[in-house]
């Protein structure tokens, strides 16, 4: 599930204020480091949304179709998921 917006912009306001609170890490240019976070956390729910179409679409073409959300389904979903992921990754 992609995320919002706003949910990416209050994520990314958090990781920087628990940085700039965090023992012996001193931010320079907190302006600079938030549009970095927020392109991090876009560029992973991207990732994200694109491992979960693939998966979809793999369980979509079974012979024998499953209700999304069974738990036949549901583990199904979660191998399917870590074979792409390694698959994409070479992990």
């Amino acid at each position: 599930m992609r995320m919002s917006r706003e949910r990416i912009f209050h994520l990314a306001d958090l990781i920087v204020k628990e940085l700039g609170a965090t023992p012996g890490v001193h931010i320079k240019a907190p302006d600079d480091l938030r549009p970095e976070v927020i392109r991090a956390l876009t560029d992973e729910s991207k990732l994200e949304e694109s491992i979960d179409g693939e998966v979809r679409k793999i369980l979509g073409s079974y012979s024998r179709p499953m209700p999304e959300g069974s738990r036949e389904w549901e583990v199904l979903y979660q191998k399917t998921r870590e074979e792409v992921f390694r698959k994409r990754f070479r992990l």
